[in-house]
């Protein structure tokens, strides 16, 4: 068979079979030379997300594609689009192939079910009034190896989300924790929470843990967390961000801080509140405070300004509307434009969960 790639799949029974076959090889290639998804993207010039859709058999990758990967492995094209291959390795530097050797025990560190903490989005923008044990949810986070006939091993996650009480998510942690099985924790999950069950893949990047899951066809939910590489025989829990769909009246895309801990916190609800805002304002008054320190004088003190004869209610007015200027102009500087979780911040939460994961032990 010729190496023309415009006839590639004439022989196969459909596009499904085509991704299938990709992805295996993809697979198999990635395994075989040591790599990961995101070291091939990087190498062929490739979004992350496409390489993810690759291995996924999602999408067919263009032909340009193939031909950087002809180039990069010297693999033959026709077989690696018609049957599964078994591709040779290349030798890799010290460094990369100690990166590669310690990954899939990486990865295992994060299997496991945590507590998830994060916001109530059912509110308007603007209106959330409601106090930190109104608007903290709750809910599970299971990360697990999913059993694979291919080289390399996949790992995925279901979630429940929306629990509003704090009791509640802990009963169902233990719960799943007792299931112990995956698959049975799998089907507890669907069946008991059709309505805010979620499930997807999870991944790593040299620095980042990346959970992808949907529910239903209504919401899909991307979360990022630092990775933490540690001596520790497992991942205790970390801050990062999801975007989602918002609840309630007004579905629309929301991003928010989340955290997740393997252990139960010890901190108060309006403690976790605080943690997870972040970007809260910080207003420094030394000019305003002048400002309106002048304006009382004016008012109250001055006799010129007395003379006018403004009332009392006249007064209040000027008072109140100077007020809501500063305070309009600090909430302004302050406004969300976008939330980095930093090393300080997830340091924070680590300390937090090390604390609860002490007083778990005892």
């Amino acid at each position: 068979m010729s190496e023309n790639t415009s006839d590639f799949n004439t022989s196969l029974d459909s596009i499904q079979d085509l991704g299938s076959i990709i992805s295996s090889n993809l697979k198999r290639l990635i395994s075989k030379n040591g790599i990961t998804q995101k070291d091939l993207a990087d190498k062929l010039g490739v979004a992350p997300a496409s390489m993810t859709d690759y291995c996924k058999g999602r999408r067919i990758p263009n032909v340009e594609f193939f031909v950087s990967l002809k180039n990069l492995y010297d693999i033959s094209i026709d077989d690696f689009l018609t049957k599964s291959i078994n591709p040779s390795s290349r030798s890799l530097p010290a460094k990369e192939s100690s990166f590669v050797t310690n990954v899939m025990t990486t990865y295992h560190k994060y299997c496991g079910i945590y507590f998830v903490y994060y916001f109530d989005t059912g509110k308007y923008k603007g209106r959330d009034t409601q106090p930190p044990k109104d608007s903290v949810h709750f809910g599970v986070l299971f990360i697990y190896e999913n059993p694979s006939s291919l080289d390399v091993p996949e790992f995925s996650c279901a979630a429940v989300l929306g629990i509003k009480e704090r009791e509640d998510v802990t009963i169902l942690k233990k719960t799943l924790e007792d299931l112990s099985d995956p698959s049975r924790i799998i089907d507890y999950i669907g069946n008991k929470y059709p309505n805010t069950a979620y499930f997807g893949d999870f991944e790593l990047s040299n620095e980042h843990a990346f959970v992808t899951m949907s529910h239903a066809s209504t919401d899909k939910a991307l979360l990022i967390f630092h990775r933490v590489d540690n001596n520790k025989p497992n991942y205790t829990g970390g801050i990062g961000t999801i975007n989602s769909v918002s609840k309630g009246r007004e579905r629309a895309p929301v991003v928010q801080f989340i955290g997740i801990s393997r252990y139960p916190l010890s901190m108060s609800i309006e403690e976790i509140h605080h943690s997870l805002l972040l970007n809260y304002p910080n207003f420094q008054a030394e000019s305003e405070t002048e400002d309106m320190i002048s304006n009382f004088k004016a008012l109250y003190l001055d006799s010129e300004v007395a003379k006018q004869g403004f009332s009392e209610y006249q007064k209040s007015i000027i008072v109140r509307s100077t007020l809501e200027r500063y305070i309009k102009k600090s909430l302004e500087r302050n406004m969300f434009r976008y939330g980095k979780v930093s090393e300080r911040d997830d340091d924070e939460w680590y300390h937090a969960i090390k604390v609860a994961s002490k007083n778990d032990n005892n």
